[in-house]
């Protein structure tokens, strides 16, 4: 799914790259809409890069069992981003903000 925005994200800007690139006629010109449209590229590249979590994994890091995991879903508690197959995703970081909210998961 990430992967999909992502590819999404990367075509819109070589489109907008070739409409600049075709209006320009001095290497010059040309040259900085290259680099503007690669800088645009690398931001767009950095902003993806969410890691996602299985209910598996949210198991591990939370300590908890995967029944515990699903009640959560289920009542709103800690919500999804999406779904792999059959699967949950969680991004990495909504997980620890909501471990570091909740005083419950605090073992250090």
């Amino acid at each position: 799914m990430n992967k999909n925005i992502e590819n999404s994200n990367v075509i819109t800007a070589l489109t907008q790259f070739l409409a600049a690139f075709s209006s320009v006629n001095t290497s010059d010109e040309k040259m900085n809409v290259i680099l503007s449209k690669i800088e645009s590229i690398e931001k767009v590249s950095s902003n993806t890069e969410e890691e996602y979590l299985l209910t598996n994994e949210v198991c591990k890091i939370t300590r908890k069992s995967r029944p515990t995991i699903i009640d959560w879903r289920k009542k709103g508690i800690l919500k999804p981003f999406g779904k792999s197959g059959r699967n949950y995703l969680y991004k990495k970081s909504d997980v620890l903000n909501f471990i570091s909210n909740s005083g419950k998961f605090c073992n250090a």
